[in-house]
């Protein structure tokens, strides 16, 4: 039998150290637990670090950690988490987030209680403080593409809906889980949220949590190559809310293009990555790169279909 939980949190973890934002949740999570009781789920998913979260854990009686020896994936542990919460709703955070407010949690409960469906608190940098050069183009383009105010979210609510931050009701979650066919990196939110939009109402407030987890530029370039595959196939399963997109339009053009073309032009684009300082001109070749290396994998889907 389920205990009358308000609200779990779930966080996936992978090679994290996750013990600050459990104290900062654990903390506001007791100010209203006896009103509004609160979980708090962590499942770390084979880091190939070790934390010692388990001494926080045994000070913060909210929290439940488990940790898994092998990577089973995005997708697996949150679908994972969702079966283990008792709560009626449910608030997702990424690992490297922290939220802004002291009033984070409070600030979710009364948007509960006003019956909202989906909240998206939105993702900041206000607590970076010292920011190197090295991260200084993941700073500019998650500004451009992520970290947006709530009212710009709130044009296209599918297009800005993050597991970094957001909560939802719990049997909204349980109808709608997350599609076992995204692996790794990237985009399997982005899907979700499309199926959700189209019974649901997402509404994106300004409760914002600090993305901790900077990138190095080498990095950026390396995770978004990882994500190829799943932007294809948001691409393949959504080709209507996906239409109007600056990927689909790119790519019309593209296939048109020799593959020897678009290999020569996706070393071309790396390098010129690299080569510029600016974070302006490297941000659009990093995305002409991304449309070249997405109609790439879209092509050779489409030979492998026709062999």
């Amino acid at each position: 039998m389920r205990t009358s939980v308000f609200l779990s949190i779930l966080i996936p973890v992978y090679n994290w150290d996750i013990g600050e934002l459990l104290k900062k949740l654990s903390h506001q999570a007791e100010v209203v637990h006896d009103t509004y009781p609160i979980e708090i789920l962590a499942i770390d998913d084979g880091s190939d670090e070790f934390y010692n979260i388990e001494s926080v854990e045994n000070s913060l009686p909210l929290v439940k950690y488990e940790s898994f020896s092998a990577n089973r994936g995005r997708v697996a542990v949150r679908n994972d988490l969702i079966q283990r919460a008792n709560g009626s709703y449910i608030l997702f955070l990424d690992a490297d987030m922290l939220p802004d407010s002291d009033n984070f949690l409070q600030c979710y409960i009364e948007m509960a209680k006003s019956g909202n469906d989906i909240i998206c608190g939105g993702i900041s940098y206000q607590q970076v403080t010292e920011i190197d050069e090295e991260y200084a183009f993941y700073l500019y383009k998650s500004k451009k593409t992520e970290a947006v105010s709530a009212s710009d979210r709130n044009q296209t609510p599918w297009r800005y809906l993050f597991t970094s931050n957001i909560m939802l009701r719990r049997e909204i979650v349980k109808e709608v889980m997350f599609d076992h066919r995204f692996s790794g990196y990237g985009f399997e939110d982005v899907e979700w949220a499309i199926r959700l939009a189209a019974s649901y109402s997402i509404i994106h407030v300004d409760n914002s949590c600090t993305h901790m987890g900077l990138m190095k530029k080498k990095q950026v370039l390396s995770r978004m190559s990882d994500s190829i595959d799943n932007y294809a196939l948001l691409l393949h399963l959504h080709p209507r809310e996906t239409a109007g997109s600056p990927a689909s339009k790119a790519i019309k053009f593209l296939k048109i293009l020799p593959d020897k073309i678009l290999h020569g032009a996706d070393i071309v684009l790396e390098k010129l990555f690299f080569f510029f300082p600016w974070n302006f001109a490297a941000f659009v070749v990093f995305q002409c790169k991304k449309m070249v290396l997405l109609t790439i994998k879209i092509k050779n889907e489409k030979v492998s279909e026709n062999t």
